[in-house]
């Protein structure tokens, strides 16, 4: 990852994250499903959209002491809340649109990774519960997809 940062002059500030979170999900549940589903979307642009990648504008902060915090992108994550059908359209919507769109669903929790993969297997896309939806891309593109959920609280 160390070739996708960039210097400060160099932040695509026309470009930004949102995740959408199912609304009423405990807070632990919440943050786990954000997380993975942030950490799959940029995984996956690095691994299939690199030129998306270099637009997610990821920084090295230096402290006073010479330490590194990097990468963290310099572009907005904002982190909103919605009920199912939201998300649901949010993905359909995103995608549709050639944002690129990663989701966690609630089959993806507990036990190991290999009864989750048996578990989302074994269900069609209909019956799949999101608990979060990331997408990345232009603000222009993405606001207005965003603009019916709140702030998570």
């Amino acid at each position: 990852m160390s070739h996708l940062i960039i210097q400060p002059s160099d932040v695509a500030s026309d470009w930004k994250f949102a995740v959408v979170l199912k609304a009423k999900l405990p807070a632990g549940v919440a943050i786990n499903a954000g997380t993975h589903t942030a950490l799959g979307l940029a995984a996956k642009a690095a691994a299939e959209h690199p030129e998306l990648a270099a637009k997610m504008s990821f920084l090295n902060f230096p402290d006073a002491d010479g330490g590194t915090h990097a990468p963290i992108s310099g572009l907005s994550l904002i982190v909103l809340e919605g009920r199912a059908a939201g998300l649901r359209r949010f993905r359909a919507e995103a995608s549709a649109a050639g944002l690129l769109v990663n989701d966690f669903v609630s089959a993806m929790t507990g036990d190991t990774y290999a009864e989750q993969l048996q578990r989302v297997a074994a269900l069609p896309e209909a019956e799949l519960e999101y608990y979060a939806v990331a997408a990345f891309g232009r603000r222009d593109e993405l606001d207005p997809l965003t603009k019916k959920f709140s702030l998570w609280k």
